[in-house]
């Protein structure tokens, strides 16, 4: 019990996690876009700016980026 507690912790899971929530996300989209298209047709939607595209899925992107809220304000 204390190793599965000790993997639940790490940095690692809780990345898979994440990624996890994500694809639900983005496949629940689809879903419900797929739906929503077959049931109206003549309709027009805006897509949504922030989906995943296909042609950004092959961008090498690092898996952990440090977060820098010091805002640079420039001395006085």
């Amino acid at each position: 019990m204390k190793i599965i507690m000790k993997y639940k912790e790490s940095g690692g899971f809780q990345l898979e996690l994440h990624r996890l929530g994500q694809a639900t996300y983005e496949y629940g989209y689809r879903v419900v876009l797929a739906r929503f298209r077959a049931q109206y047709p003549d309709l027009e939607i805006e897509e949504d700016q922030f989906a995943s595209l296909a042609n950004d899925d092959n961008e090498d992107m690092l898996d952990e980026v440090s977060f820098d809220d010091n805002p640079n304000l420039p001395s006085t």
